[in-house]
């Protein structure tokens, strides 16, 4: 901590940037572990364009695009660059870079390309040159910009399926009898198109490839019912070689040329593919490992995953061909799904395997940067709704049978709930640990839905209700507030903040009842709350007519000096988090937003800043200096937060025995702190006389002080009542009562015989 205090209202609060590798920010679970799915999106001479993806419930999520220059590099392009044609990648929105070049150009003023017959990711075909449009004009691209050329006979839409420098293809579906017919024209000679030879394979064609005067297809066999095998049929489209089709099993997405030999992708699911290759000779070869596959005029680019993901090249496709490696993929981390902060302690749920794992490592700042210690497995969460709180020495978190478990960092677990069919469930709203208590939501049974109505009736858990789970007595209550599943809950130590059905903001002292009213009264609905030390803060919504939230304003109140809110407008803010100089927030430009900006705002002033790029409904967390986060690329963030005076405080719900024999057991005392404590002490007296001081000194937030009995001699003092006093220092100041008073923190204890 920096012993200083703020002069003047700061705007910028200590930038923390928005990926790792830049100052002070660490990936907390950069665990590579997952085998990528790389996509050949093009091959020439020039280069290849690839596509890096993860499996995703059985589906593709695109992750990256790379252009691999010949004799250079891999570098990252955007994902909308999905074709390469000789020395360019096009993209979506008639955009381009030259290979090696990675600098954007997009065409405006002219016809966009041709709509792709089979296509459906929104490009184009194209040539090195350029491209086609529906209507026929010919456009050219070069480095200072694009312009229309040539006019040949239009394409028109969805019939364009193949192109390169010297003509296009089309399919034209009007033959007799419904059959489907490719036509080929040339750029010398485009008003006498040819109709290339099909050998008697007529209909349902696609995966067309084009080059120079040879031309592949896919022929799907719909004779059979169910359809098990495709034709890959190889002609030219100057009637020089008559058509060869060769029959192979499953569905073929895509062919390739590469001089003699053709090359077939076929699938039978979505990530059950193959790919083989057929030599000039008739020899076919065929792999498993690979799932796509282009030409790049003399042999094969195609993805591998084994023995290590990457992009190779050969003259066939499986067997023993001889591969050149032209790009090596690394393995993915996983995908974070939730991120805690304790002091000295980050938790975070992600995908590593088997399931969605608990993980925590430890974290110093001892130069501002955050250092962290190697990752530990604490658990496997539930799929669907992980949940999962940090704070001092323990997470909370429900596993995957959805059980609610408190474990300390010694590796004690305790369990908190255990779901109970028809009758109660975890709710899904989020855990929150202070000191010795857990703030969860229990979900009740509410009777049986049916859908469609009979034996498919399945129990609903429809009313969530907050609890209270005490670590000292190991149950659970309902708190007497006014607050059910659609409104917001908070916990801090002996403080319980909440929103009422009137949009009300309410603070209760847990240990003295006493009652403040924050907000009052209003329209706009209370989405979030947050409470920390003297501070509430909030987050209302107000509505547009699409039950979205219009227009957001965040917050925070100084419950201490009672003066009024500070309040700062937001786009769209879903959920907050305090710490003892911070509110965190996220704020989305409109519902529909698909990644969000992470803002911290100082407490007492209306001064924000920003943290840097969340993910959509990202997971955020701040405990003092040190903030958490779910970036877009999806792992979890730490990183340094500006510096703040704030004194330590005791959270008030301490776990301190009042009696206990020594013949049989320590006095194990544990006492929640408001964040690290370097300096802390135990003292124990008789009257006025210190008997013993023990050291609680604490990184973790949370006090400890184990004592036998004995004085500071090692004699075993007599049974009676004795006071303790639990002192302690940071560079801010000393340690004071969760309320702010500054008088001894003191208590007793009895030793019994």
């Amino acid at each position: 901590m920096t012993a200083r205090r703020l002069v003047g209202a700061l705007v910028v609060l200590g930038a923390v940037p928005a990926s790792a590798g830049a100052a002070g920010v660490q990936d907390l679970d950069r665990i590579l572990f997952d085998r990528p799915y790389v996509e050949v999106l093009g091959a020439s001479p020039a280069g290849v364009l690839y596509r890096v993806s993860r499996n995703d419930s059985n589906a593709l999520s695109e992750l990256s695009a790379w252009v691999k220059p010949t004799g250079a590099a891999a570098y990252q392009v955007d994902l909308g660059f999905k074709r390469l044609a000789g020395d360019k990648i096009f993209g979506t929105g008639s955009s381009y870079q030259y290979i090696g070049t990675p600098v954007t150009k997009r065409c405006t003023d002219v016809p966009p390309p041709a709509d792709p017959a089979g296509r459906s990711d929104g490009v184009g075909l194209f040539a090195t040159w350029g491209w086609i449009s529906n209507e026929g004009d010919r456009v050219e691209v070069s480095p200072t910009g694009c312009r229309m050329t040539n006019h040949y006979p239009a394409p028109g839409s969805y019939s364009l399926v193949a192109m390169d420098d010297t003509g296009w293809v089309t399919l034209d579906s009007s033959g007799a009898d419904g059959n489907q017919e490719l036509f080929y024209r040339s750029y010398a000679d485009p008003t006498h198109p040819r109709q290339i030879a099909d050998g008697g394979h007529t209909g349902f064609k696609g995966a067309v490839s084009l080059s120079g005067d040879s031309v592949a297809w896919a022929h799907q066999d719909l004779t059979e019912n169910p359809p098990t095998s495709s034709y890959v049929v190889r002609s030219s489209t100057d009637g020089s070689a008559p058509p060869v089709a060769t029959r192979l099993p499953g569905w073929i997405v895509a062919t390739a040329i590469a001089g003699g030999a053709t090359a077939w992708t076929t699938c039978q699911q979505t990530l059950d593919c193959a790919s083989g290759s057929i030599a000039a000779n008739g020899t076919r070869t065929q792999t498993a490992d690979t799932r796509t596959v282009a030409g790049d005029g003399s042999r094969f680019v195609f993805d591998t995953r084994q023995p290590t993901p990457g992009v190779d090249a050969a003259a066939a496709v499986g067997g023993t061909a001889a591969r050149t490696r032209l790009a090596a993929v690394e393995l993915l981390p996983p995908i974070a799904n939730s991120v805690s902060l304790g002091a000295g302690g980050a938790a975070y749920i992600d995908s590593q395997p088997p399931g969605l794992s608990v993980g925590r490592r430890f974290y110093t700042r001892p130069t501002g940067a955050v250092a962290l210690t190697p990752q530990v497995r604490i658990g496997q969460s539930q799929v669907g709704t992980p949940m999962m709180s940090r704070e001092g020495r323990r997470t909370a978190f429900t596993d995957n049978l959805g059980r609610l478990w408190l474990i300390a960092d010694d590796g004690v677990r305790t369990r908190v709930f255990a779901p109970v069919l028809r009758e109660a469930i975890v709710g899904g709203q989020e855990l929150r640990i202070s000191g010795s208590r857990l703030l969860w939501w229990k979900a009740v049974y509410t009777g049986d839905r049916c859908d469609p109505p009979g034996p498919g009736c399945y129990p609903w858990y429809g009313d969530e209700v907050p609890m209270i789970y005490d670590l000292r007595t190991g149950v659970s209550t309902r708190p007497a507030i006014t607050a059910n599943w659609s409104q917001a809950v908070d916990l801090w130590g002996n403080y319980l903040t909440w929103a009422d059905d009137k949009n009300v903001v309410w603070r209760r002292d847990l240990a003295s009842g006493a009652l403040l009213q924050v907000k009052a009264a209003g329209a706009a609905v209370v989405r979030e709350v947050a409470v920390h030390d003297d501070f509430i803060a909030w987050a209302t919504c107000a509505s547009n007519a699409q039950d979205d939230c219009a227009q957001s304003v965040v917050g925070h109140r100084n419950m201490q000096t009672k003066t009024a809110a500070i309040l700062v407008s937001s786009g769209h803010t879903r959920r907050l988090k305090m710490s003892g100089g911070h509110v965190v927030y996220d704020t989305y430009a409109n519902r529909d937003a698909t990644t969000a900006t992470l803002k911290v705002g100082r407490l007492g002033t209306s001064a924000t800043g920003v943290v840097g790029a969340l993910r959509w409904y990202g997971s955020f967390d701040v405990h003092d200096e040190t903030l958490a986060w779910i970036a877009p690329d999806d792992l979890a963030k730490i990183g340094s937060n500006s510096a703040f005076v704030a004194y330590p405080k005791y959270l008030g719900n301490g776990s301190a025995p009042p009696s206990f024999n020594p013949a049989l057991r320590l006095w194990n005392t544990e006492f929640g702190i408001s964040k690290a404590l370097p300096t802390c002490t135990l003292t124990i007296k008789s009257g006025t006389t210190v008997r013993r001081t023990l050291s609680c000194a604490t990184t973790t937030g949370s006090a400890r002080a184990d004592w036998d009995g004995r004085d500071s001699a090692g004699r075993l003092l007599p049974p009676g009542a004795y006071s303790w006093t639990l002192a302690g220092r940071d560079g801010d100041g000393t340690l004071r009562w969760w309320t702010g008073a500054t008088h001894a923190i003191t208590g007793t204890v009895r030793i019994v015989s």
